[in-house]
C-alpha cells in the first residue's frame, strides 16, 4: 500500500514538473512571439520614417533646384531679354518693312518675358506659398492655356481653408506634375480641375479627355521602364498622409485623384 502511495505522489510530482516546464515554454513562446511582433513593428516604423526623411530631403533639394532656376530666370535670362527689348524699341530705321519687322520682333521678346516671368512664378515655392491652393492651380491652368492648345476648367467646392504650407506646396506639386503627364502624353484638348473642401477632407481631381490607358498594360510594364512621375507622385502624397490614384481607359482619357484628410491645424 505504501509501494502504491509512493508510486501517485512519483507520478503527481513528474505530472507537476511537466506541467511546469510546459507553462515556461508557453510563456517563453508568448514572451517570444511578443518581442518578435514588437521587433517587426518597430523595424517597419524605421523603415517607413527612414524613407519618408529620404524623400522629404529629396523633395527638399528638388523644392531649392526649382528655386534657384526661378531666381536665375528673374535674374539673367529676364533682365537681358529684357534689354534686348529696350535694343529694338530705340532702332530708328526709316524702311517700313523692316520697321514692322522690328516691331513684331519686339512683340514677340515681349510675350517671351511675360511667359518666363510667369514660369519663374510656377517653379518660385516662395509664390505659391503666398497664394491659396485654388489660385494656384488657376495660374498653372490660366498658363497651361495660353498656349492655345488647351481648354481649361478649375471648379471649387466648399469653403475652402488654408491647409499647412508644406502640405499646400505637395498637393501644388502633384497636381502640376499630372498636368505635365497630360501634356507629354494624353493628347488631350480639355483638362478639368476640381478642389472639393469637406470639413474632414480636401479631394482634388485632375480630369483629360486624351487617348488614356489600359492600367493593367501599364503596371505589366517592368519598373526600369516606367517613369519616376507616378511614383513620385504616390510617395509625395504618402509623405503628407494623403491617398493618391489614376484610373484611365483606352480612348476615355484619365483622371487622377488626391483626397486628403484635414486635421484640426490643416
Amino acid at each position: 500500500m505504501q509501494a502504491i502511495a509512493s508510486e501517485i505522489q512519483f507520478v503527481i510530482a513528474i505530472t507537476l514538473l511537466l506541467l511546469l516546464i510546459s507553462s515556461f515554454v508557453i510563456a517563453f513562446m508568448f514572451l517570444y512571439q511578443r518581442q518578435y511582433h514588437n521587433y517587426v513593428r518597430e523595424k517597419e516604423e524605421m523603415k517607413n520614417t527612414y524613407e519618408q526623411e529620404l524623400l522629404k530631403a529629396q523633395l527638399e533639394i528638388k523644392e531649392q533646384t526649382l528655386q534657384n532656376i526661378s531666381q536665375e530666370i528673374h535674374d539673367n535670362i529676364g533682365q537681358i531679354l529684357s534689354l534686348v527689348k529696350l535694343s529694338l524699341t530705340t532702332l530708328v530705321i526709316e524702311d517700313k518693312g523692316t520697321s514692322e519687322k522690328v516691331s513684331v520682333a519686339k512683340d514677340l521678346v515681349g510675350k517671351v518675358i511675360q511667359d518666363l516671368r510667369n514660369l519663374s512664378r510656377s517653379l518660385n515655392t516662395g509664390h505659391i506659398h503666398e497664394l491659396k491652393l485654388s489660385e494656384a492651380l488657376q495660374f498653372e491652368l490660366d498658363l497651361i492655356e495660353k498656349t492655345g492648345l488647351y481648354k481649361t476648367q478649375l471648379t471649387v467646392s466648399g469653403q475652402e481653408v488654408m491647409i499647412d504650407e508644406q502640405k499646400r506646396l505637395i498637393v501644388f506639386r502633384i497636381a502640376q506634375e499630372v498636368l505635365q503627364n497630360i501634356i507629354k502624353h494624353a493628347q488631350a484638348s480639355q483638362i478639368c480641375v476640381s478642389l472639393e473642401f469637406t470639413p474632414a477632407m480636401l479631394l482634388l481631381s485632375v480630369q483629360d479627355n486624351g487617348k488614356g490607358f489600359d492600367p493593367v498594360v501599364t503596371q505589366a510594364v517592368p519598373a526600369s521602364d516606367k517613369g519616376t512621375g507616378i511614383t513620385n507622385m504616390h510617395h509625395r502624397a504618402k509623405l503628407i498622409g494623403a491617398q493618391f490614384n489614376i484610373g484611365s481607359e483606352p480612348h476615355k482619357g484619365s483622371k487622377a485623384n488626391l483626397s486628403l484628410p484635414l486635421s484640426v491645424n490643416n
